[in-house]
């Protein structure tokens, strides 16, 4: 995909800017199959899990292509946008050549039972990938601002 390159990471491999993208660039859809939450197999290594919940009880497979290497950060330069056309990452500030592109997975998690230890080495890092609910509200609300929170997890956040 062009504008990016897969480099090694702390966390396995991760997907970086090869030009500058401005904010509110679409970076990439987000493609897989659309499976239920009961057609979900075990996750083995945490770090293997490459699915994406994107409604209550549905979730999107592994695509093979890039969307499925865009690691979490507690520190976000991009996010999901479930758009009419597709799921995207976008980027919700200037992100420069060289820099990870990186969006919070708690802002499309509702699902109660799954979290892992954090590993994004932010500044900010909370220690713990959980639903977006756990978030603090001013998180929250920052994110739900850029429109990268989708309605089936705005519907059950406080």
């Amino acid at each position: 995909m062009d504008g990016f390159v897969v480099r090694p990471t702390r966390v396995g491999e991760g997907v970086f800017a090869a030009r500058t993208h401005a904010s509110g660039d679409r970076l990439m859809l987000v493609r897989g199959e659309r499976l239920h939450r009961s057609q979900l197999p075990p996750i083995g290594v945490p770090e293997d899990d490459r699915f994406v919940q994107v409604g209550r009880e549905e979730y999107l497979g592994p695509s093979g292509d890039l969307d499925d290497l865009v690691n979490h950060s507690c520190d976000p330069n991009a996010g999901l946008a479930f758009c009419d056309d597709g799921i995207w990452v976008v980027a919700i500030r200037d992100i420069p050549a060289g820099a990870e592109v990186a969006w919070d997975y708690s802002t499309t998690m509702d699902e109660d039972d799954w979290e892992i230890d954090c590993a994004c080495g932010a500044s900010a890092c909370r220690g713990r990938i959980r639903d977006f609910k756990h978030l603090p509200d001013e998180t929250q609300a920052r994110y739900v601002a850029l429109g990268i929170v989708p309605e089936y997890v705005r519907a059950s956040s406080p």
